[in-house]
């Protein structure tokens, strides 16, 4: 039996009884074939994310003042979110480099309070029109970008060629209410 349908058929059995997590998923699911990195590249990228959380937040008072997430992509950590002092924003960047598995990390967390509820439903919502502005253009493969927005700030993470990542953060910038576009590309040779 293929070793991806193993994994996938071993999850599902874990979460028996959790309907939304089978449920989101299989949006993942979705989300791996269409990936350029490999199966157990997309699961080490997920577990980097969870140990990067799991330590920041064992940092007290840290983690109650301030807002974190990580999204890893081939080993490489996009650390974005908010902290009220420099010094949380470099303690946290360490934290996340001494995670296994961790080669580079991308400090974008800035000095300040955390957004509030309402703009992270704003955020999601920009997310939403840039991812599906990325979607609709036919010179591009959206399914190929993850789509990140905190604070009206998009950033654009994935293994992308440089035609795709000049089209994506063209379209990216021109979608109404983003403030500024960050790419965390690894950028790849176009198929021949």
């Amino acid at each position: 039996m293929n070793k991806t349908l193993m994994v996938i058929l071993s999850s599902l059995t874990l979460l028996q009884g959790c309907a939304g997590l089978v449920a989101a998923g299989g949006a993942t699911g979705a989300n791996m074939i269409t990936d350029r990195r490999t199966i157990g590249t997309q699961i080490s990228d997920q577990t980097i994310e969870m140990r990067a959380l799991h330590r920041l937040g064992e940092e007290q008072p840290m983690w109650d003042q301030s807002r974190f997430a990580a999204i890893a992509t081939n080993g490489k950590v996009l650390l974005i979110g908010q902290t009220p002092s420099e010094e949380y924003r470099t303690r946290a960047e360490q934290i996340v480099a001494d995670v296994p598995g961790v080669k580079e990390v991308f400090n974008e967390i800035r000095t300040g309070q955390p957004v509030s509820l309402s703009q992270q439903s704003k955020d999601t919502w920009l997310t939403s029109k840039v991812k599906s502005t990325l979607l609709a253009e036919k010179n591009l493969d959206g399914t190929k970008l993850k789509v990140v927005t905190e604070n009206t700030e998009v950033f654009l993470i994935g293994l992308v060629t440089r035609k795709e990542a000049d089209i994506a953060v063209q379209l990216s910038r021109n979608v109404a209410g983003v403030s500024r576009v960050v790419t965390a590309f690894e950028y790849i040779q176009p198929a021949p």
